[in-house]
């Protein structure tokens, strides 16, 4: 999974600033395309149109204004811009630790800020988590192929599996599926129409506004991914926009992580453990008694298109 090296300009107050922040840029994986001084911005702004800058991290003085021509070369830019006030950007500050940690998470979301700004449209409203583990492939496969196109939904689709597997269900999918299926990487946004797969060997974090980021480190607990985790990320950041289906697995994954869906006024489905190639997932969850709808893989996709219908969506 290969993640775009962005280009970051810098604006800031002070050199000490300059350097802070072209570290944390590099520590995040991105370059430093250009360095303003404030002071400086009047006799060096000519140069700024022909340099290719994705977005800018910028600190603005705390107590006053940074002039107009600043306030105007902010109104008209179209790429993506962080602002920051720069308080205990010393590294010596008492708060310089969390100061650190707030910017290098805004530079982690900036691919997907990017990807946001340039298709705004494309990001999901209506969200269905697809869980699976033994047999699930199978299944899925199943209700895709039973299920009505158009429908206005983003699908994530999250499965045990062996890392670099996740290609093999995506040409799966879209040899079966009306909504196509593409390895959810760093930066990505969830797409209405369309089904994102997430990958075995980076635990994916999601942002209320659709989009998507990867942490360095592997998945909590014992399962690659984590369901639990997925299903309580999703949860946090969209409510009742979330929803989940459990389908065929071994093991109780993503049983937990479904009270929280149902907490946050989400549905849990489950595939019917007879049809199932494991029936230990959907037992377990259904056993949590949050389930709604249990059904076949053809079946489920078919109380999900009524379901999608406006007259109940609007209920």
């Amino acid at each position: 999974m290969t993640t775009r090296v962005l280009q970051v300009g810098l604006l800031v107050e002070s050199a000490a600033q300059l350097n802070v922040l072209r570290h944390l840029v590099h520590e995040s994986g991105h370059k430093v395309a250009v360095t303003l001084l404030l002071d400086d911005f009047g006799q060096q702004r000519e140069r700024l149109a022909g340099l290719l800058v994705d977005a800018w991290l910028i600190i603005l003085p705390q107590e006053g204004d940074c002039g107009a021509a600043v306030d105007g070369w902010l109104e008209q830019l179209t790429q993506p811009v962080m602002i920051d006030d720069g308080k205990h950007s010393h590294p010596g500050d008492e708060g310089y630790d969390a100061w650190r940690r707030r910017v290098l998470k805004k530079l982690q979301q900036l691919q997907g800020a990017i990807n946001l700004a340039q298709h705004p449209a494309a990001v999901a409203e209506n969200i269905w988590v697809l869980a699976a583990s033994t047999g699930g492939p199978e299944a899925v496969r199943d209700f895709f192929k039973a299920l009505p196109d158009k429908l206005d939904i983003g699908f994530v689709y999250v499965q045990h599996m062996n890392v670099g597997f996740e290609q093999s269900l995506v040409d799966m999918l879209n040899r079966n599926s009306a909504y196509p299926a593409y390895p959810l990487a760093d930066g990505d946004v969830l797409k209405a129409g369309a089904t994102a797969i997430i990958a075995n060997d980076q635990w994916m974090d999601f942002f209320s506004n659709g989009t998507v980021t990867a942490r360095s480190e592997s998945w909590p607990g014992c399962y690659s991914p984590s369901i639990d985790q997925v299903f309580a990320n999703m949860a946090r950041c969209f409510g009742a926009r979330c929803n989940v289906i459990v389908f065929s697995g071994m093991g109780n994954d993503g049983a937990n992580g479904a009270r929280l869906i149902y907490q946050q006024g989400g549905q849990v489905w489950a595939q019917d453990p007879s049809s199932c190639t494991v029936a230990s997932m959907p037992d377990m969850v259904i056993a949590s008694e949050v389930v709604s709808v249990v059904a076949t893989p053809a079946e489920l996709a078919e109380r999900l298109g009524e379901y999608m219908q406006p007259q109940h969506l609007q209920s």
